[in-house]
C-alpha cells in the first residue's frame, strides 16, 4: 500500500485542526456562556459544565467531560469499526479538549464577551446562537471530508447506518433525534437541579434553535460540496465546442442535434456541468469558439459522479 504524501498528512492535519477549533470556539465563546447545549456527547458534556463548573473550573469543564465520555465509544469504534476512522476521531477529540482547556484557562471567553459588548452595550443572544451554531455545523462535514467524525452521537449514527445499511440522510436524521432527545433530558435535569423553570424552559427552546441552524450549515456544506452548473449551448461548432470545454474546464460533454423552431435549421445542443467556481470561465470559452452560440444557465443541485466531490458519498462510504 502507497504511503500517504507528506503534503496530504499536512492536510488532513490543518482539517482536523479547524474541525476542532471551529467546535471550541463555538462552545467556549458563542454557546456555553448562554446556557446553550448543542445535542450529542457535546450536549451531556456542556450541561455537566454549566451544573458543575459554576466558577469556571476547567477540571469540571466540557472538555474533560467529553473525553471521559467519548473514550469507550472510540474504543468501541476502534475494535469493531475502523481503525484510521477511529484514530482521526480520537485525534480531534484530544485537539478539541486541549482547545476548550486553554480557552478556559486563558479566560478568552470573557474577553472576547467584553469586546464584543462593551459596558453599557446591548447584549445580543440571538448573534451567539447563531455564529455559535453556525461554527457547530462546520465540524462534522470537515471531519467526514477526511474520514472521521466528531465523536458521540455522530459516530453512533454513522455506525447505525452502515451496519443497517441504510441511506447516509437516514443516519443524519438518527443523529438529528439523538440530538433533540438529549437536549430535552439535560432542559429536565437543569430544572430538577436549579428549580428554575424560565431558565430551564430559555435553555431547551435556545438549544433547540442552535442546533437547527447547525444542521442548516452542514446540510449547505454537504449539498454545497457537489452543487454545479449546467450549460446548455446551442451552436454551429459543437465539436470544437466540446473540445474547448473539456481542454479548459476538464469536463464532458454531449451533444444534441437540435432544430430551432424559428429557423428550421439544424444545430446542436452541447450539454456541460461545470463547477460554480468555473462558471466565468466557461462563458469565456463559448464566446471564444463561436461568438453566435446560445447559452443558458440552470443550477444544478447535486451531481454524483467524476469530478465533482460528494460528501453524501463520503458518509455512505
Amino acid at each position: 500500500m502507497k504511503k500517504p504524501s507528506f503534503a496530504y498528512n499536512a492536510k488532513q492535519f490543518v482539517t482536523i485542526f479547524l474541525a476542532s477549533l471551529a467546535t471550541a470556539v463555538s462552545l467556549e465563546l458563542f454557546l456555553l456562556p448562554e446556557n446553550v447545549v448543542i445535542g450529542g456527547v457535546l450536549g451531556v458534556a456542556s450541561i455537566l459544565d454549566v451544573l458543575l463548573a459554576t466558577n469556571g473550573q476547567w477540571y469540571f469543564s466540557v472538555a474533560v467531560w467529553l473525553v471521559l465520555i467519548n473514550v469507550p465509544i472510540v474504543i468501541y469504534c476502534y475494535v469493531t469499526f475502523e481503525r484510521r476512522f477511529a484514530n482521526k476521531t480520537l485525534y480531534y477529540l484530544c485537539l478539541l479538549a486541549t482547545e476548550l482547556i486553554v480557552l478556559r484557562l486563558t479566560n478568552v471567553g470573557e474577553l472576547f464577551h467584553n469586546l464584543m459588548y462593551p459596558e453599557g452595550g446591548t447584549h445580543d443572544k440571538v448573534i451567539q446562537l447563531l455564529i455559535g451554531g453556525a461554527l457547530q455545523g462546520i465540524s462534522l462535514p470537515l471531519m467526514l471530508s477526511v474520514g472521521a467524525s466528531t465523536g458521540g452521537s455522530d459516530i453512533v449514527g454513522i455506525m447505525i447506518q452502515r451496519k443497517t445499511k441504510r441511506s447516509s440522510s437516514e443516519a443524519m436524521r438518527l443523529i438529528l433525534f439523538i440530538n433533540v432527545a438529549i437536549i430535552t433530558v439535560s432542559a429536565a435535569v437543569y430544572y430538577l437541579i436549579t428549580k428554575n423553570s424560565e431558565q430551564a424552559i430559555n435553555l431547551f427552546i435556545f438549544s433547540v434553535v442552535a442546533l437547527f441552524i447547525s444542521q442548516i450549515v452542514q446540510e449547505r456544506m454537504f449539498k454545497g460540496f457537489s452543487s454545479a452548473m449546467e450549460l446548455e449551448i446551442t451552436t454551429d461548432k459543437p465539436e470544437e465546442m466540446a473540445q474547448a470545454l473539456h481542454k479548459e474546464l476538464n469536463h464532458g460533454t454531449s451533444t444534441i442535434k437540435v432544430v430551432g423552431g424559428y429557423s428550421k435549421q439544424e444545430k446542436h445542443l452541447v450539454l456541460c456541468v461545470v463547477n460554480k467556481s468555473q462558471l466565468i470561465a466557461a462563458r469565456r470559452v463559448i464566446h471564444k469558439v463561436d461568438p453566435n452560440a446560445f447559452a443558458y444557465v440552470e443550477n444544478v443541485k447535486e451531481v454524483l459522479g467524476k469530478g465533482f466531490a460528494n460528501k453524501e458519498e463520503t458518509l455512505d462510504n
